[in-house]
């Protein structure tokens, strides 16, 4: 009996002395990760986590690259994840459970990254003021000055929205803002900025999420809706990576491995307001969500070629915009 005791108190000292800390970057949308699933995330490996948030982790990746203090960055994109690839800040990493992933779509396109939910881009509007909501870009640009839009230097739904506008056209983007230019009432910081103006009732529609719905309650489901347009609605995804360092820390993989699980999953649905990537059921509250019968995302060349010019399409947009 005493051998079993002291077994079992030198396997809970080892426990204790060999658990680690999991340094998470993302944005302060994701703060749920450590929240909501570090006790999770805890109990199932010993191992505990600390997120913090920063936007743009990309460049702050980029600052410490010499000396990383991360494990993991999450709130990665497609083009995020190739920029970070591309400068050697993370690595690839594939779960065992990558099987999980319930459609070919719902992946991304590099190993560097894992998939951790997805969304579309909408436009809310004010259904007491839009009966008739249009069904595409063209409709859309008929609409004089009352769309609301967001600076892609400075939003990332406004890169997002220039994202789209490059799924959609290619080298042509520019052509999706010229056909909206009409209907655009001003462009906003910010999503904040464009919801609080929205909201104010400055202008009846603004670039946004589908998920806005989820929002949209009591007397505002009366009043606020979203509609997709049919030229092809822009899929977002989110997904996390390894940071590059020289020792990677066991409880970093042991992280990248839960992000498929179901409990994971749950709260990405529940805490993050986005679509899961594996098949779980969703909150009833979802079925208010607008889902598009045909979606786009950048294509894997649009990826790269957009590494080296988004920056000047961003620039041309922003100067498009205040004309």
């Amino acid at each position: 009996m005493k051998k079993i005791i002291l077994g079992c108190l030198f396997l809970g000292t080892g426990l204790l002395v060999n658990a680690e800390e999991v340094v998470i970057y993302g944005p302060s949308s994701m703060k749920w990760i450590g929240k909501k699933y570090g006790s999770i995330f805890e109990e199932k490996t010993g191992d505990t986590i600390k997120f913090v948030s920063i936007d743009g982790v990309v460049g702050r990746l980029t600052l410490e690259k010499k000396n990383p203090k991360a494990d993991v960055v999450v709130g990665m994109t497609e083009l995020t994840t190739e920029m970070a690839k591309r400068d050697e800040l993370i690595v690839p990493y594939v779960p065992k459970n990558i099987g999980k992933i319930a459609k070919e779509e719902y992946k991304m396109y590099s190993d560097y990254v894992v998939p951790i939910d997805y969304g579309y881009l909408a436009i809310n509007y004010n259904k007491q003021e839009i009966k008739n909501p249009p069904k595409n870009i063209a409709e859309l640009g008929k609409m004089t000055k009352k769309l609301l839009v967001e600076n892609p230097n400075l939003s990332n739904t406004g890169q997002e929205a220039l994202q789209w506008s490059i799924a959609l056209y290619g080298d042509d983007w520019m052509k999706f803002w010229k056909e909206l230019k009409p209907a655009i009432y001003s462009t906003e910081s910010g999503w904040t900025e464009a919801f609080a103006k929205f909201t104010a009732g400055e202008a009846p529609m603004m670039i946004g999420y589908a998920t806005s719905n989820l929002f949209f309650t009591g007397e505002d489901a009366a009043k606020y809706d979203s509609f997709l347009l049919e030229d092809g609605t822009f899929m977002y995804q989110e997904g996390a990576s390894l940071v590059n360092k020289k020792e990677i820390k066991p409880a970093a993989k042991k992280f990248m491995e839960e992000i498929l699980s179901d409990e994971f999953q749950e709260l990405v649905v529940k805490k993050n307001y986005m679509f899961p990537v594996i098949s779980i059921a969703l909150t009833e509250d979802f079925t208010r969500v607008p889902v598009p019968e045909k979606s786009v995302k950048m294509t894997k060349e649009q990826i790269d070629k957009a590494i080296s010019t988004i920056d000047n399409d961003k620039k041309e947009l922003v100067e498009f915009l205040k004309k």
